[in-house]
């Protein structure tokens, strides 16, 4: 999947936002930052929502294992995540939807921004923002990748417990790579051959 290119302000979580802007510094003029450059804003609480994968290779298919996955990422994934990988945690519909966003983070060296709506168990609508950040041990190959997840709902609470658990087939994933040479914002974001409007789109082991 060769995503759309956006700048940075389509990003709409601060936390998120903060998160490509150090990612892009810590990369400076080399291919991709290094993970050793990596610290979690402990005041922000920043670790409560981030995860990070190292990147396995089987055969010519990318295989993301979990190294670490903050409290509230466990709790919404409704499952034990650290030395998982990726399809083994999410559902099988899940992880068809989320796979090629991933690949794409990988193969395009760029942050990915993702949105997905969906329904809590008490059917309100919810909203999953991710961002996606490549990571190498040595500035060149894609050897990790950390993420972070934020989860809103229009209508303020909502149950978070088991909320990426999702019966039947998975909600449509939008995505956008982050390029630091794009200058504005698109008036779209690309969601896997569709568009829709922007407007509208300390680390803790697990148990």
């Amino acid at each position: 999947m060769q995503l759309q290119r956006s700048h940075v302000s389509i990003v709409r979580s601060i936390r998120q936002v903060s998160l490509a802007r150090d990612w892009i510094r810590a990369r400076g003029g080399k291919a991709l930052p290094n993970i050793a450059s990596f610290e979690p804003n402990e005041r922000a609480g920043d670790a409560l929502d981030l995860s990070i994968f190292r990147i396995a290779v089987a055969g010519d298919t990318a295989v993301y294992v979990c190294l670490k996955a903050g409290d509230r990422v466990r709790a919404i994934h409704g499952e034990a995540m650290t030395g998982r990988a990726l399809h083994d945690y999410l559902s099988p519909p899940m992880a068809e939807a989320a796979t090629p966003i991933w690949n794409a983070c990988v193969a395009m060296r760029l942050p990915v921004y993702s949105i997905i709506a969906l329904n809590d168990p008490e059917s309100r609508p919810v909203t999953i923002e991710q961002i996606y950040l490549p990571y190498s041990r040595s500035d060149a190959e894609p050897d990790f990748i950390v993420t972070s997840l934020h989860a809103w709902s229009t209508e303020g609470r909502f149950v978070s417990d088991g909320l990426m658990r999702v019966q039947g087939g998975a909600p449509t994933h939008w995505a956008v790579a982050l390029d630091p040479a794009m200058t504005h914002m698109p008036k779209s974001a690309p969601v896997a051959g569709a568009s829709v409007a922007a407007e509208d789109i300390s680390w803790a082991d697990d148990a």
